[in-house]
């Protein structure tokens, strides 16, 4: 049974350390080099480019299609078992990295969903930062290694860092 939207309890869970110390450090190696394909996105939340500080950068490991035919992709996989893992065996329906930009401001960036029908959303965040993730009005605060997981139909968004560069 499905509960009433406002009767449901919100879920919430975070995991310091999640992978190993020799994987977490080759994986930001990796996101890091001058050769990793990141993409320009105007809005990282939404279609629409309301404020100059919405912009960051992505790059597709995994969607609805399947995983895309790169190697780093294939680096990636065993990460998203484990996440898989942490998230009681749901399905993976997309892995994106993201790259928030420092902007000079305090900028929020518009809360949103994923997708519209109940689903369980992550985060892992590869380096420490500021600029939190905000889920239901809990600050979770970017830290190297940690890994988030939530109701992913609950709005939730981010806010771009102030101390450091992404």
């Amino acid at each position: 049974n499905l509960l009433c939207p406002a009767l449901r309890k919100f879920f919430m869970k975070v995991i310091d350390n999640f992978l190993t110390n020799a994987y977490h450090k080759e994986l930001c190696g990796l996101l890091s080099e001058t050769q990793f394909e990141w993409h320009y996105n105007a809005n990282i939340t939404n279609d629409k480019e309301t404020h100059l500080s919405e912009f960051g950068f992505f790059h597709i490991f995994f969607d609805e299609n399947g995983g895309r035919k790169v190697p780093v992709t294939n680096f990636w996989y065993p990460g998203l078992l484990q996440i898989q893992d942490a998230a009681n065996g749901s399905s993976i329906l997309r892995s994106r990295a993201d790259m928030t930009m420092y902007t000079g401001i305090n900028f929020s960036h518009e809360p949103h969903v994923d997708y519209e029908f109940e689903n369980i959303a992550t985060v892992y965040y590869v380096n420490d930062s500021d600029g939190p993730t905000i889920i239901e009005g809990n600050l979770i605060e970017p830290k190297a290694n940690r890994l988030v997981v939530f109701d992913g139909h609950v709005p939730h968004t981010g806010a771009s860092p102030t101390k450091h560069k992404t």
